[in-house]
């Protein structure tokens, strides 16, 4: 081994970094003014200059409807939707799912919500439609859109579609930075619209978990029937008390109350004689069957069932239904629990 290429190696210094880290070093003799407010929620902090937040919830659970209450609010001169701000400034609300149709009807909604005029533009409010591009060319108009007008709130409707795989943990990261990079650049606070994962309340992806650790305000929205409930997920200010709304007669968001809870359906009413007792294999196979569950998820059921005193297990093993009140011998029952 050429012995003169290993010194050269060894005595090589480190590329000096390109990042000037001065200008990142918090100076405690500093005074520096709490973050103002863009966006209250009857007087909740839940959005402020430079940061950004997320709206989480299922296709159809009217996320939409919320987030243009949000910019009714921000435009109003009292509240809407129980949203205000003691700031002033530009909303630009930009969509990349629906059609230009669709979004003028977003668009006319956030000024019908307000009292104003929906047949001309206004200076405060800017709409965009960006369906029709490419996730880089999403990302790079929103950017354009940015330095052009300067909004004081960007709210995007449908952030995973300014990436191309939201699946994706380094795609993800950078999309989040970039956000960040933008509300403290334009001292804005960014908005964004996400999908949860079907059957759960996480945010979808990478990007969902990425933008969960960075919100300042993660509202998560559940549809229950014709109302949608909207809760804090996470909030780094004092949480909002949860509350609910629906789509009045003139197609706008209305304050409701919040539906009471319906009761589970107890699956094992339906497929259970009462005063028959159960082996546990017994119980798993008609779950399997009847119910049209697999093997795991039936057992997970009973166990479930069992805890919440929706059946009993008795003393040897069997199950049976509460108040069914019955005592069986061992070897009334073919086979053990587990």
């Amino acid at each position: 081994m050429d012995m003169g290429f290993v010194d050269d190696v060894i005595m090589t210094k480190p590329e000096t970094s390109k990042i000037d880290v001065s200008s990142f070093i918090i100076d405690l003799s500093e005074q520096v003014p709490d973050p103002q407010p863009i966006v209250r929620i009857w007087g909740n902090l839940i959005a402020s200059r430079g940061n950004i937040s997320t709206v989480v919830g299922l296709a159809k659970s009217r996320k939409t409807f919320l987030t243009a209450a949000v910019a009714s609010g921000f435009l109003s001169s009292s509240d809407f939707l129980g949203f205000d701000t003691p700031a002033t400034g530009k909303v630009v609300y930009v969509d990349t799912e629906q059609s230009r149709a669709h979004v003028h009807k977003v668009a006319r909604r956030i000024l019908r919500s307000i009292g104003l005029p929906t047949n001309r533009n206004h200076d405060q409010l800017v709409v965009v439609a960006l369906r029709e591009l490419t996730p880089d060319q999403r990302k790079d108009a929103t950017g354009e859109i940015l330095r052009r007008y300067k909004p004081d709130l960007l709210i995007l409707d449908g952030v995973a579609d300014l990436c191309n795989d939201p699946n994706d943990l380094h795609e993800s990261e950078a999309l989040t930075c970039e956000l960040m990079r933008w509300s403290s650049e334009y001292d804005n606070h960014i908005l964004c619209v996400l999908h949860s994962n079907p059957g759960g309340d996480k945010a979808r992806g990478h990007l969902g978990s990425a933008l969960l650790r960075k919100s300042e305000t993660v509202m998560l929205v559940k549809a229950d029937g014709d109302t949608s409930v909207v809760s804090p997920q996470y909030c780094r200010n004092e949480p909002f008390m949860e509350f609910a709304f629906r789509i009045n007669a003139d197609v706008l968001p209305e304050l409701c109350s919040i539906p009471a809870p319906q009761p589970k359906e107890n699956v094992f009413a339906d497929v259970m004689e009462v005063g028959r007792v159960y082996a546990h294999s017994e119980l798993v196979s008609l779950l399997v069957k009847q119910a049209n569950v697999k093997e795991g998820s039936a057992k997970m059921k009973i166990s479930r069932a069992v805890r919440a005193g929706i059946i009993v297990k008795n003393q040897v093993g069997g199950y049976y239904l509460l108040g069914s009140q019955i005592e069986v011998s061992q070897s009334e029952l073919h086979d053990e629990p587990f």
